[in-house]
């Protein structure tokens, strides 16, 4: 039967009827959602006075309770218990000394050393978030012997979710043990698992530990992983420390080194100024027909850090490079980074070279701009 063989009143009932339904359902569906969230805030609160009466045993100098972490060990089994656990511990921090939250939590280490067995055998999702307290809690901080806890986390290194491997990540480098981060490269290395390298680099900086101690042995340790592993590592080191200056000129000048390494130290050398590359550094510009452009490009930039008038000689001669890039970056890099002037290039604009007067005015340009947003950005604070 055809809808138009209806009465339109019929149509119209059924429409009031759908929308009386959907009218009912979101009623019932927000009366069950506030009962849901008092119901885990009444958990949440159970928990705060229960971790509240250790800390202040702790706080009188007395032991805490151990049916305490019987108790814990037997409710944390619940994973809804776990986010009860982790908005308690945000409340009692606000109320508790750090140093009780921290002795506090060095005896939780026992209970989710046991909870490891049980959330072994649950789905990913569950595991996942059970590294992530083990990280956001510092479980285990300063642990320099691996345990079972460590041997579920290093598990979940070789899963194919790779929110429960990052989670898995972090719980490492919250711990701090140098020796077990090298055994998660080894593990990736060994599993080819190629982690986001952003997520890697930005993970080791997270270290709780001696990041200098780590440095050195992952650095060390370069020669047993894939240029993929290797990247993050000194991605790592230059963002913290200019201590491994030798070390990346000598990665600089073997010519059998990785492409990718090797720019990633001229990057080094950009953040971290070292006299004996400054020629290496000018050399791929000067010569960048006979090289990989990305190693002038990356070069001139880096050459911003390196004044002196054999560097401005160096950048001028770029700007005839072929390579628009290398003349950006040199361009650039004498205007942004050495300071020069319009009347210091006058050789520039009166020369013959069209193409270097262009990238020069296309920088000054865009420079200019800059300048005036960044006046109209001060003129309406």
């Amino acid at each position: 039967m055809h809808v138009l063989s209806f009465k339109p009143e019929v149509i119209l009932y059924i429409y009031m009827a759908s929308c009386i339904a959907v009218l009912i359902f979101n009623i019932l569906y927000i009366f069950a959602d506030k009962y849901s969230g008092k119901k885990r805030e009444r958990s949440s609160l159970s928990f705060v006075g229960k971790i509240t009466e250790q800390t202040e045993l702790l706080r009188e100098g007395k032991e805490t309770d151990a049916a305490h972490f019987d108790e814990m060990f037997r409710g944390l089994k619940k994973a809804e218990n776990l986010a009860a656990f982790e908005d308690s511990m945000l409340e009692v921090r606000k109320r508790e000394p750090e140093e009780f939250i921290d002795e506090y939590l060095k005896r939780m280490r026992g209970v989710f050393l046991r909870l490891t067995e049980v959330y072994r055998k649950r789905d990913m999702i569950e595991q996942a978030y059970f590294a992530y307290l083990v990280a956001d809690l510092g479980i285990d901080r300063g642990r320099e012997t691996f345990d079972g806890l460590m041997d579920f986390l290093m598990d979940m290194i070789t899963v194919r979710d790779v929110n429960a491997r990052e989670n898995a990540l972090r719980a490492f480098y919250s711990i701090g043990n140098k020796d077990a981060v090298l055994a998660v490269w080894r593990k990736l290395e060994d599993n080819e698992i190629y982690h986001s390298r952003k997520l890697l680099a930005d993970g080791l900086l997270s270290f709780s530990g001696d990041r200098r101690e780590l440095a050195e042995l992952l650095f060390g340790h370069r020669t047993e992983f894939v240029t993929e592993l290797v990247l993050p590592i000194l991605q790592f080191i230059r963002f913290f420390s200019g201590d491994f200056r030798e070390e990346f000129a000598a990665l600089l000048s073997d010519p059998n080194e990785d492409k990718e390494i090797q720019l990633e130290a001229i990057r080094y050398f950009r953040k971290y100024p070292y006299e004996p590359v400054r020629e290496i550094l000018q050399n791929y510009v000067r010569y960048q027909e006979y090289v990989d452009w990305e190693f002038a490009a990356m070069a001139a930039s880096a050459l911003s850090s390196y004044p002196g008038e054999d560097t401005v000689l160096c950048l001028k001669e770029g700007l005839r490079a072929s390579g628009w890039h290398v003349r950006l970056n040199c361009a650039e890099a004498l205007i942004y980074g050495l300071g020069l002037s319009k009347t210091l290039l006058f050789d520039i604009y009166n020369g013959r070279d069209r193409y270097a007067r262009e990238i020069l005015n296309y920088v000054l340009e865009k420079e200019e701009i800059r300048r005036k947003d960044r006046e109209e950005g001060q003129w309406h604070v």
